[in-house]
């Protein structure tokens, strides 16, 4: 009996020390310094832009911009300010709880009638008068976003996520090569460039006064 109850006992303790262990393990695992997604990119659309907003705020990211689109006339097929898209780093597929550092470059695009957004790009150029330089003891930055993945962003927001970052010499050059536009849309981001090169990754170093280029489809 005294050998059945202590076989019971040391039973129970390794059950409790196991998930101890689990939990532990699930901490450490966790415990990289990054953020979890609170929705998925489907279940964003069409929600109200502010909402989306706070949730994103409250889950830990810290780099969070709104576009609106000013696409509405009469706001019968959209509703003003419904979310239309979600972008994180120039991506706009993901998952719930998908993780991401918290400075994720994130765009909040949104329907919203003409005029109640205001941009701050500049068809011809944009440059800061006081620039905030980022990083670092060799005078380099580096680019916040890959070649690639640029040309997923509209150009108000690529401009926006390259001044950001700390770089002061960024202008845009429209190609006015649409007439219909079926293949490519107005403002589609064809190619960016920084000092001449057209394929960069991901936190590639270049001076603040880089020479960048984005070329976009328009009429």
């Amino acid at each position: 009996m005294i050998v059945s109850c202590t076989r019971k006992t040391i039973a129970l303790l390794f059950c409790v020390i196991m998930m101890f262990s689990f939990t532990a393990c699930r901490e450490r695992n966790y415990d990289d310094g990054l953020v979890s997604m609170p929705l998925s990119s489907d279940d964003m659309k069409d929600r109200q832009y502010e909402d989306i907003i706070t949730k994103l705020g409250n889950a830990g990211f810290v780099n969070i911009h709104e576009e609106p689109m000013d696409d509405l006339i009469i706001g019968l097929l959209n509703k003003d300010g419904a979310v239309d898209e979600v972008t994180v780093d120039g991506k706009n597929n993901f998952r719930k709880n998908a993780r991401y550092e918290p400075d994720a470059y994130i765009v909040v695009r949104y329907h919203s009638f003409s005029g109640n957004g205001e941009s701050n790009v500049s068809d011809e150029s944009v440059e800061s008068e006081e620039p905030v330089i980022a990083d670092t003891s060799d005078g380099m930055i580096s680019i916040p976003v890959s070649s690639e993945d640029i040309k997923n962003l509209s150009v108000n927001s690529a401009v926006d996520i390259l001044t950001d970052a700390g770089f002061v010499n960024v202008k845009v050059q429209p190609l006015g090569d649409l007439i219909v536009g079926i293949v490519y849309s107005d403002g589609e981001i064809m190619e960016v460039s920084v000092d001449g090169d057209i394929e960069f990754k991901k936190g590639d170093r270049y001076i603040p006064g880089a020479k960048i280029i984005i070329r976009y489809h328009s009429y």
